[in-house]
């Protein structure tokens, strides 16, 4: 009995040292630079804008007002990035002095909360901005192909679970 349960156990540890293997192999070769495009060849990025994938074709003046809006756009973005890295470090230091204050912690807390919401207002008044230059017929083929990618990251996000607890 006690050979049994050896072997078994054996077993189970090479399949499991297998099982990392393959999924460290998968990392590394995703992982893998890229071949260098030809000369005079267009330079292909890992993924493409996601109104492109989305098949909107966007007019010029479409793209001009979209590329204006971001250029807008990003001086917000990265104030927003440094309140909440100041933020977070705030709250980090509170929690790691020698005697915590609650109160402290609390403030921090409530100092990183705030600016996440400033930043989910700011990335839903930045869709809506992007999403009123576009025609009707755009604007539903955006929200597919949204809906499409929400399902994909949930797909993956559950079937990374059931590799996680599977033996």
């Amino acid at each position: 009995m006690l050979k049994h349960h050896r072997t078994w156990v054996a077993g189970l540890a090479v399949a499991f040292g297998l099982a990392c293997a393959a999924e460290g192999y998968g990392q590394t070769a995703a992982a893998a630079p890229q071949a260098a495009p030809a000369a005079g060849a267009p330079a292909r990025t890992a993924k493409a804008p996601a109104a492109k994938q989305a098949g909107l074709n966007l007019t010029d003046a479409q793209r001009d007002e979209i590329r204006a809006l971001r250029d807008g756009q990003r001086g917000d973005q990265r104030a927003l990035r440094e309140r909440m890295r100041t933020a977070r470090e705030q709250l980090r230091q509170a929690m790691r002095a020698d005697a915590p204050d609650e109160a402290a912690v609390r403030a921090a807390a409530g100092a990183v909360a705030a600016v996440q919401a400033d930043q989910a207002v700011h990335r839903a008044r930045s869709r809506a901005q992007f999403m009123s230059v576009l025609t009707p017929d755009q604007q539903a083929r955006m929200k597919q192909a949204r809906a499409r990618l929400e399902q994909r990251a949930r797909r993956a996000q559950r079937d990374r679970m059931l590799r996680h607890w599977r033996w």
